[in-house]
């Protein structure tokens, strides 16, 4: 009888262990389960950031689904780029990067590229019929309604004068600091400082969320057609040499007056257009397009100026995925200080050299 007893006693021990130890292994796998579902998955969004120039240092901030941001800090870097990451579940977003007491907004449906400036602005208000600050804190958007209102911005742009491409898309085309977008940006931005209807961008958004989209200003016309003679104005750089050569860099925009020059020609018989307008100096055959800035860096100078005439380069740095790229505008000037020939590059193996049909004048 006692090892009966001891027998059934052993029985219920094991029994006993057998079942907490599936009663253990059930808690172990619900909880296996549960973190599962709460581990996030991360998706990549990044893009540029620019105004009149890149906003360096500007802070991006994102709403997103449930409220849901980005899930580190994120900032604009020299070349206007930044990216962050978001939660994958919780796209679409609304974008917004503040700088210099301006903030600009743009929209993402998904991981990828996207564009925040004053065009992605526009197009975020008369898409929404709101002012992007409100849009932003609650704001919806539908996908045909956004590509409908770049399209039409498009079209108003390229109606006032601006060189935009008429099927390009303002939120995801590639952005750097020498594309015909910002050139686009800074155009529109001098046009509303100078147009006399518009108090500042503010009051822009305010016609265009009401759907007055063509109150956007004409493009600026201060450029004077086929200069003869251009006054190289050297005060606006530091002088480095006073040798016999006189040189000079660092120089500021007002080194040259707002210009557009079309009496040249390629050695092919192209026509070649030159133009300055505020910073940024452009040449183009029609086929190939190679811009710059004169913004102080130190290889915007004039490092030949005798009695022969004079060389005013300007050269900016493009940081590229691989390596930095130069992009440089080389002008000949005449004594009189009229346009003997230009030269270009952009750092990608492609060169424009142009020479003036002009004869020399006195």
């Amino acid at each position: 009888m006692n090892i009966i007893c001891k027998i059934s006693g052993l029985l219920s021990v094991i029994l006993l262990i057998a079942c907490g130890g599936e009663n253990s292994n059930s808690g172990s796998e619900a909880k296996i389960s549960q973190s599962n579902q709460n581990e996030v998955t991360y998706k990549l969004i990044s893009g540029t950031a620019f105004s009149t120039s890149a906003l360096n240092g500007a802070n991006v901030t994102a709403i997103c689904k449930d409220g849901i941001g980005f899930k580190n800090t994120v900032n604009v870097n020299t070349q206007g780029k930044w990216q962050g990451e978001v939660d994958n579940s919780k796209f679409p977003c609304r974008l917004q990067v503040k700088a210099n007491g301006q903030s600009y907004y743009s929209y993402v449906e998904r991981e990828g590229n996207v564009n925040i400036n004053p065009l992605t602005d526009i197009v975020v208000a008369y898409a929404s019929n709101q002012v992007p600050a409100t849009w932003y804190q609650s704001g919806t958007m539908a996908t045909e309604k956004l590509n409908s209102a770049n399209s039409a911005l498009v079209t108003e742009l390229i109606k006032k004068g601006y060189g935009v491409n008429n099927d390009v898309d303002l939120f995801n085309a590639e952005m750097k600091a020498n594309s015909p977008i910002h050139q686009a940006i800074q155009e529109l931005l001098e046009a509303i400082k100078n147009n006399r209807n518009i108090k500042d961008y503010d009051a822009l958004l305010m016609l265009i969320k009401d759907g007055n989209l063509s109150q956007l200003p004409m493009k600026s016309d201060q450029i004077l057609v086929n200069p003869l003679n251009i006054n190289i104005d050297t005060t606006a750089c530091q002088q480095y040499d006073s040798g016999i050569i006189e040189r000079y860099n660092y120089c500021t925009s007002n080194v040259l007056p707002d210009f557009k020059e079309d009496q040249l020609i390629t050695p092919f018989g192209e026509k070649c257009n030159l133009t300055k307008v505020g910073d940024m100096l452009t040449v183009s055959n029609g086929k190939l397009t190679i811009s710059t800035f004169i913004n102080k860096d130190e290889n915007d100078g004039i490092p030949s100026k005798t009695s022969i005439g004079t060389l005013f380069v300007a050269s900016n740095p493009v940081s590229s995925a691989q390596e930095d790229v130069l992009y440089n505008i080389g002008i000949s000037f005449l004594t009189n200080g009229q346009i003997n020939g230009v030269s270009a590059g952009n750092g990608e193996g492609d060169a424009l050299v142009c020479a003036t049909t002009r004869s020399p004048t006195s």
